[in-house]
């Protein structure tokens, strides 16, 4: 976690957040499960200028943008969930970005009403997860696949 930092979205962040939405491989297991196209990164990253609760993540040492983590409300429930660009793929940024997400939720959330899906193909969230020492709830699927809920553990 000393790598990394709390930080804002920034305008000059759209190229790098274009990107990643963008990258077929970088969205398998997010949002629609392919690119966005142009007009659907645009208004991601419009709304991402002013998330509340998803925040943003950066190096310490270089500012770059690593990715993003925290709470939003899909359908009114609370979706956990977090995306790096695949540059920070396999530097251990994920669970540093969910424990420092999860530090920033105020004591009144009920995380038992906090959803984190995981698909049953994503292995590198399965081991994020259990890193975390989070709870497997349950079997559950969405539109796209099969999955597991999970528990978040502060």
């Amino acid at each position: 976690m000393d790598n990394l930092i709390i930080s804002s979205l920034l305008p000059d962040d759209k190229s790098a957040v274009f990107d990643f939405l963008q990258d077929s491989v970088v969205m398998r297991f997010l949002g629609p499960r392919r690119p966005f196209t142009d007009e659907e990164a645009s208004a991601w990253f419009e709304l991402g200028l002013n998330a509340a609760t998803r925040h943003v993540f950066r190096t310490k040492d270089t500012n770059d943008l690593v990715g993003f983590c925290g709470i939003k409300v899909i359908d009114d429930v609370q979706d956990f969930a977090y995306f790096l660009l695949k540059a920070h793929w396999g530097k251990g940024f994920a669970a540093d970005m969910c424990r420092m997400a999860v530090e920033k939720l105020p004591d009144t959330t009920d995380l038992d009403k906090v959803q984190v899906f995981i698909a049953n193909d994503n292995t590198a969230s399965q081991a994020v997860a259990r890193k975390l020492g989070w709870l497997c709830v349950c079997e559950s699927e969405n539109q796209y696949e099969k999955g597991h809920l999970y528990r978040i553990k502060r």
